[in-house]
């Protein structure tokens, strides 16, 4: 595993906050956005996208500024992002992994979500995800941490969040129901791994690929799917697997080397001052 600072300059979050204390996943709003900026776009085209051209439609300068930020907190919106070039990345090559993509960038990035999404994916098929049942797993998880109105606010969205994904199903009474892994979100939950630093068969074992709430077996091949279509790279030989991202190797090295250099210049800043 990365350490902290790398981990940030990777593009994932590490911090307490969650966009859900204000938004759910914004899924709709996020298919929009890529629709009208380019996968090769910088993170300014985002930006003039939502506040200049109102792409999203939005009513007011405060709502577009608004809906800016909170897309930028979940997804990066920043083409030197690693989460967020994986995304657009996997975007583009499968269009029904979509909302598990969405899904998987937004939990790298939200702590909240990413805390909360795997205990209601944990209960049967079946079961009656409620809001009291997700405000329970909430207080349990952080006691007294929110206010009863926030608490309330919060599981709302999650829930919603993962309706829209697909994981829940009904307007009001959701069932928690079964969602085949599409291959794209199965490469993109890799790369996450990946990126964290896990190398081989700890790759499937991450939080990153139990949120796909498949197999072991299911993992695999969705994952030697994703590699026949070039999407990634895996060798396997008996148990031992290796598993690579050639084309987002670019962006990560990039990113990895602005690690680098903020770290030596703090070094010589501090024996500077020493």
């Amino acid at each position: 595993m990365r350490d902290q600072a790398t981990l940030k300059r990777l593009g994932f979050m590490t911090q307490q906050g969650s966009t859900h204390m204000a938004r759910t996943l914004m899924l709709s709003e996020l298919s929009t956005l890529f629709d009208h900026v380019p996968t090769e776009a910088d993170k300014d085209a985002y930006q003039a996208a939502i506040r200049d051209a109102n792409c999203l439609a939005k009513r007011s300068g405060r709502t577009r500024h608004l809906t800016a930020r909170h897309l930028s907190d979940l997804y990066g919106l920043d083409p030197a992002n690693p989460i967020h070039a994986g995304l657009r990345y996997f975007w583009s090559r499968d269009e029904a992994a979509r909302p598990q993509l969405a899904l998987l960038a937004a939990a790298a990035r939200d702590s909240l979500l990413r805390d909360l999404a795997p205990a209601i994916l944990a209960k049967p098929l079946g079961t009656s995800i409620t809001r009291e049942s997700v405000e329970e797993a909430i207080e349990q998880r952080w006691p007294g941490r929110f206010s009863t109105v926030t608490r309330e606010s919060i599981a709302q969205r999650v829930n919603s969040s993962l309706v829209q994904v697909g994981y829940l199903l009904g307007p009001i009474k959701r069932l928690r129901v079964h969602l085949e892994p599409a291959t794209g979100a199965v490469a993109y939950a890799l790369y996450l791994a990946w990126l964290q630093g896990g190398r081989g068969e700890l790759l499937l074992q991450s939080p990153w690929c139990k949120l796909l709430d498949a197999s072991h077996d299911r993992l695999l091949e969705r994952a030697a799917q994703a590699s026949a279509k070039g999407w990634m790279v895996m060798r396997r030989v008996d148990n031992v697997i290796d598993i690579d991202f050639p084309a987002l190797t670019q962006v990560v090295s990039q990113a990895l080397k602005s690690n680098e250099l903020a770290t030596a210049t703090q070094q010589e800043i501090f024996h500077e001052q020493g």
